[in-house]
């Protein structure tokens, strides 16, 4: 006798066999580890080279995945990229990037 399966077929079996194997060895979804990077390489490959004054200022506020941003002198800015790229792809076209610096 000859079985044959359909992508369905293979998916309802995987599934199964996922969620019995998630059963007996009670795994645990993995952490989210973020890639964070400094300001001064942020600015360099996304920032458009703006000077790190006009970035904490104007685009990092309103970014997710900043840290340190007001932490205080001498604590570095981290940034996951992830997230920030992903939020920048959406805004960027939002982003005044003549805006300047206030006097």
């Amino acid at each position: 006798m000859e079985a044959t399966l359909d992508e369905q077929d293979y998916q309802t079996i995987t599934n199964e066999v996922l969620k019995r194997i998630k059963k007996q060895y009670d795994l645990v979804p993995k952490q989210y580890e973020p890639m964070l990077i400094s300001l001064k390489e942020f600015r360099h490959k996304y920032g458009h080279d703006k000077s790190p004054a006009w970035l904490k200022l104007y685009l990092l506020p309103k970014m997710p995945g900043v840290f340190g941003l007001n932490a205080g002198k001498g604590h570095p800015v981290r940034i996951d990229v992830r997230k920030a790229t992903r939020w920048l792809a959406q805004h960027e076209d939002k982003v005044d990037w003549n805006k300047s610096l206030p006097q």
